[in-house]
């Protein structure tokens, strides 16, 4: 354990420091920075300001925050820094999970019967494999960390069919995986677990295996608040994950050369198309778990399971016929399945490699085994090298790296040298010890090839008075809080959360389908273009500068315009130059409010008198008339008028904005938010947790009457 917390914190030791956030760090996926804190943030300060949160105004025209699913804002690891939101606490919880898998998987080794040499072989494997290491600060490792324990729990269920512990430990465990904050990674939690109990436990162990079920959904229920406010979304939104969508990105066999050797062309980003290529397992950990073929002695039918699911989703990964077509069934035709099925294959083959340092260690292996177990990977490495010198990454012209296959290679013969050694003079123990150590090694050495961008201006990014850009200070002075764009990638979406300004540009992945819609209107495409242009206008939708003049923009209440080049567009005056930003406001753009009749909207007789996120007062002048608040209309919000307090019915206007229409005596239009997902969720909730409670007061009543039952015999 001292080994492994020290290597875990030498390796990340740099990304701790002050101007470093392991947290925040960019590899590819920018989510964590352009999403998930900014999105915490704002959880954060709901939850101080008194109420759930469920909305938030400072995105497009107002999103969802709890039923877009990346918020989470009560997964345990965001709940703690909602409650002291220090981003070194977040660093410090990347940490925590690569503890917590490490843990949970030296334990379900163990639960195995393996050594205690061989469930730290696994844990260290899966704790430093290239899924794990790429996609350390993602959404889906909330959910992927809850794997080895959830084996764990489900494995004592499958030898001990009496205890109620296991069970309500597994329900929460699934409640956990839910509120991950990534509904494709839970589905693969799930997946593995039912897959790995059903051959695990076999038709003698059918009550076992509908005790798994069962706390599945016991698990759903807990997590009900969450789960169905986003199938609420989901009825009126719109999402890229379409049918076709991951077939895109799809990696053919002659990129099978990354399992072995992830910067063959250099760092990920060297070359576009290295983004998409499958995560890294290593020759040495490959090694290990090809000299767990040969039996074990213990556990044969887990060891069976592991290579039939690596195998099979490797086949899927790479499109080998027939298996390839489980890609194409309902569900799996709509998650990136190489990439989420990648740490169910990692996990297999770090167990896997376990077993075979366990067969090392023991001495059960004979020579020949194990000089079969080394050719095959070398025989493996050496057509994966072919394959990529034949067929390149198409792009521009890359050269082979030699560090990147020359360092791996004498380490994997380094490996076979110590196995040799350690079996021929008899020193098993030494030798696992070294090869442990040289499979860490060889995992470590992906390092070099990520370059993860972590250096941060920690005042820009801080909770308390986080210092913004001097080019949003009009916004920010500016009393109506007015929405703006921007041209040239300026201010990355999602980053006026920090600043507490609203951006029109929304990075996410599900999106109000109104949204989308009046987007199509003024940059000219159709619902059916709409996932194409989504990713021209790089995963997300903007206003390009030729469509700005478009009437729909003023309308919008878009009222600066952020650009890194002079313009010269009718209607946008220039405020100001700073950071290299201009500053246009348009002269053309609406207010928030105003009143709806035949002839002309009528600006200057409606004020909003309270704003807040999930609750909006709007004063109306004496007399019957309709009231528009250009905000996001979307089920869940109601409306009624003060001081009467009669309810309003709330229809949309423009397709996109709430429009109520309000009696003589009328002062106050008061909009506020109650989306019946969350309600109906909430009493799921709460039901599942009673059940959890009952539970355990009758498991612990149960074993008392069982210890006094004893006593007295």
């Amino acid at each position: 354990m001292v080994f492994f917390l020290t290597v875990l914190i030498g390796h990340y030791w740099e990304r701790l420091k002050p101007e470093q956030s392991l947290y925040l760090a960019r590899v590819d996926d920018p989510g964590p920075r352009f999403s998930y804190y900014p999105l915490m943030l704002e959880s954060a300060r709901q939850f101080r300001a008194g109420y759930f949160p469920l909305w938030t105004s400072k995105e497009g025209a107002g999103f969802p925050v709890l039923a877009n699913y990346q918020s989470t804002p009560f997964n345990p690891f965001n709940l703690a820094f909602e409650i002291y939101p220090s981003l070194k606490l977040l660093d410090l919880m990347v940490i925590l999970k690569l503890i917590l898998m490490g843990l949970f998987t030296y334990f379900f080794a163990l639960e195995l019967g393996l050594s205690p040499l061989a469930g730290a072989c696994s844990a260290i494997v899966i704790c430093f494999s290239g899924y794990v290491s790429k996609y350390i600060s993602q959404m889906n490792m909330n959910t992927e960390l809850w794997l080895p324990a959830g084996l764990l729990v489900a494995e004592r269920m499958l030898k001990d069919r009496g205890r109620l512990i296991y069970f309500l430990t597994l329900s929460l465990l699934s409640a956990l995986a839910l509120i991950g904050g990534n509904p494709e990674a839970a589905f693969y939690f799930f997946l593995f677990i039912l897959l790995y109990s059903l051959f695990r436990g076999g038709w003698a162990g059918r009550k076992q295996i509908l005790s798994v079920c069962l706390s599945f959904i016991l698990g759903f229920l807990l997590s009900g608040y969450q789960l169905l406010s986003f199938i609420d979304y989901l009825g009126w939104g719109w999402h890229m994950h379409t049918a076709g969508l991951h077939s895109v990105a799809r990696p053919s066999l002659k990129w099978a050369f990354s399992i072995f050797f992830p910067w063959l062309f250099g760092p990920y980003k060297t070359h576009p198309a290295q983004l998409f290529l499958v995560n890294y397992v290593g020759l040495v950990p490959v090694s290990l778990a090809l000299l767990a073929v040969f039996r074990t002695g213990n556990s044969n039918r887990a060891r069976l399971f592991f290579w039939g699911y690596a195998l099979v989703f490797l086949a899927v990964v790479y499109q080998i016929p027939p298996i390839y077509h489980i890609s194409y069934l309902p569900i799996f035709n709509r998650i990136g399945s190489f990439k989420f099925a990648f740490f169910g294959i990692n996990f297999s083959l770090a167990l896997l490699a376990g077993y075979g340092c366990d067969n090392y260690f023991k001495g059960r292996l004979k020579s020949w085994q194990m000089a079969v177990a080394f050719s095959m990977v070398a025989a493996l490495a050496v057509l994966c090298l072919l394959l990529a010198h034949k067929f390149p990454i198409a792009g521009p012209p890359v050269y082979w790296r030699r560090e990147a296959w020359l360092m791996p290679v004498l380490l994997f013969l380094t490996a076979a040298g110590v196995g040799f050694y350690g079996k021929f003079f008899e020193e098993q123990k030494l030798g696992a010890a070294l090869l442990l150590f040289l499979a860490l090694i060889n995992l470590l050495h992906l390092y070099p090839g990520l370059r993860p961008e972590s250096a941060i201006d920690p005042l820009k990014w801080s909770y308390s008075d986080p210092v913004p850009p001097s080019y949003l200070i009009p916004m920010i002075a500016d009393p109506d809080r007015p929405r703006f764009t921007g041209l040239n990638n300026v201010l990355h979406q999602n980053q006026s959360l920090i600043y507490g300004v609203t951006d029109w540009r929304v990075f996410e992945a599900v999106y109000p389908k109104s949204y989308v819609r009046v987007m199509g209107e003024i940059e000219r495409f159709t619902m059916e273009q709409s996932v194409t242009e989504f990713f021209k206008h790089g995963w997300s939708f903007d206003i390009r500068k030729q469509n700005l003049d478009n009437p729909l923009v003023g309308k919008l209440g878009i009222k600066y315009l952020l650009s890194t080049e002079r313009l010269n567009l009718e209607g946008w005056s220039e405020l100001m130059q700073a950071d290299g930003v201009f500053v246009y406001r348009n002269e053309k753009a609406w207010p928030r409010t105003w009143l709806a009749n035949n002839q002309a909207p009528e600006f200057g007789k409606t004020r909003i008198k309270s704003d807040q996120a999930q609750k909006v007062m709007v004063s109306v002048p004496a007399g019957p008339g309709e009231l528009v608040l250009a905000d996001q209309y979307a089920p869940g919000w109601r409306a009624r008028a003060l001081p009467s307090r009669e309810e309003l019915k709330i229809s949309p206007e423009s397709g996109l904005f709430r429009k109520v229409s309000f009696n003589q005596g009328t002062r106050e239009v008061d909009f506020f938010y109650q989306p019946w997902g969350f309600r109906i969720g909430l009493w799921l909730s709460g039901t599942g947790l009673i059940s959890l409670f009952i539970g355990l007061i009758a498991g612990k009543l149960a074993n008392k009457k069982s210890r006094l039952t004893g006593s007295a015999a």
